[in-house]
């Protein structure tokens, strides 16, 4: 296959241009916080404290404050300034609203996301035995994150690879909002290079005694350490340290195992492994036994539309493919929900749909990963 960069889409227009983030005094965000008030805390997270605050006009933000300032948190605060300045307005991306850097500290504001996350939903919220995100809801989710990531693959002149998908904000419509730029990749032409990834998966991926060999063409950004969160990293991007933007369609097909299991990734992998499969295998084996509901989440107490529920989850693992050559684009991906859900369901729909009707065929469960060569 060959890439011209300059046709990889690096000219599509974008719907908006992005509205530069506010650089605000130190001063303002100790006044929207109540002077970094413990009362205001409502998140740790490695980079430090998140703020609940409120600025000067009334709108409720969210602050959040590096713990120090050293070389990591810098590039990770340079990272969301650079993407929050870059990006266009989309309903399903937060908008950075501005930050401020001092010697001592580092601080990004953000809009308020009055229902936490998805993960504090489906793992940790104290009622979410008796109170569930509903079907409905989980469908809404798993398109908007679709559209997020999509629009973020599409900004004119660049790509914005988010790097990570295990951290889905929730707007106060329970819509899915994406965040947490610190470990995004920007790819311009500056960057962006174009040529073959190759790479191997040991015995023990395929429990067998081969060495299998892959190869894929693409166009990639090289980086220095590998980016993302353990679960949600694609193979490749880990044997190469090549980011391409399949490297996020594999970490949407993990999210979504996870928005329809109700289960952590590594908890379903354990469960795998407890029966000697890949997590792959394992899905395909209840399948066959139709037995697909114990990989929905048992909180919804069969509330769910079970065709819909074995299409999203062989959905889930097209994107997930070990194979990144298989793996749909996620603009693919946008059209091929919208066909499925946006005329049974008008709660899914969206101004921001532009392919609605889209006779995109559905992809059910994938074949397994299919190397280019084995060696003994």
């Amino acid at each position: 296959m060959v890439f011209n960069l300059r046709t990889f889409s690096f000219a599509e227009s974008v719907e908006d241009d992005p509205t530069p983030p506010k650089s605000f005094s130190l001063k303002e965000l100790r006044r929207a916080t109540d002077n970094f008030s413990s009362k205001n805390i409502v998140r740790s997270i490695w980079k430090g404290n998140v703020y609940k605050g409120r600025l000067a006009d009334g709108s409720l933000v969210a602050v959040h404050r590096a713990s120090s300032v050293d070389s990591f948190r810098k590039e990770s605060f340079e990272s969301e300034v650079q993407v929050g300045s870059t990006v266009s307005t989309h309903p399903n991306v937060l908008c950075l609203r501005g930050f401020c850097r001092t010697k001592k500290e580092l601080l990004l504001v953000y809009p308020w996301m009055i229902n936490n996350c998805l993960s504090y939903n489906l793992t940790e919220r104290p009622d979410r035995f008796a109170r569930p995100l509903d079907w409905t809801t989980r469908k809404r989710i798993a398109l908007g994150a679709a559209r997020g990531l999509a629009h973020l693959h599409n900004q004119g002149n660049i790509k914005i690879m988010h790097g990570t998908m295990s951290n889905i904000l929730l707007n106060v419509h329970f819509e899915a909002v994406i965040g947490d730029f610190s470990k995004a990749v920007i790819m311009d032409e500056n960057n962006a290079e174009k040529g073959t990834i190759e790479w191997s998966l040991g015995p023990a991926d395929f429990g067998s005694d081969f060495q299998s060999y892959y190869c894929y063409e693409d166009v990639y950004v090289n980086t220095t350490t590998i980016i993302g969160t353990l679960g949600f990293i694609a193979p490749e991007y880990i044997s190469t340290g090549k980011c391409t933007v399949k490297n996020d369609v594999f970490a949407y097909g993990k999210m979504l195992l996870e928005l329809m299991s109700g289960t952590r990734i590594s908890k379903l992998h354990s469960l795998a492994y407890d029966e000697d499969l890949s997590l792959e295998e394992w899905i395909g084996d209840l399948k066959n036994k139709n037995e697909l509901g114990r990989v929905i989440d048992p909180n919804l107490q069969g509330n769910y539309v079970e065709e819909e529920a074995e299409r999203l989850v062989g959905f889930a693992l097209l994107c997930s493919h070990a194979d990144p050559s298989i793996r749909p684009e996620m603009s693919e991906v946008v059209r091929m929900l919208e066909s499925q859900f946006l005329q049974r369901d008008p709660s899914t729909r969206s101004s921001w749909s532009q392919s609605e009707g889209d006779s995109t065929p559905y992809y059910s469960f994938p074949p397994s990963p299919s190397p280019l060569g084995n060696a003994p």
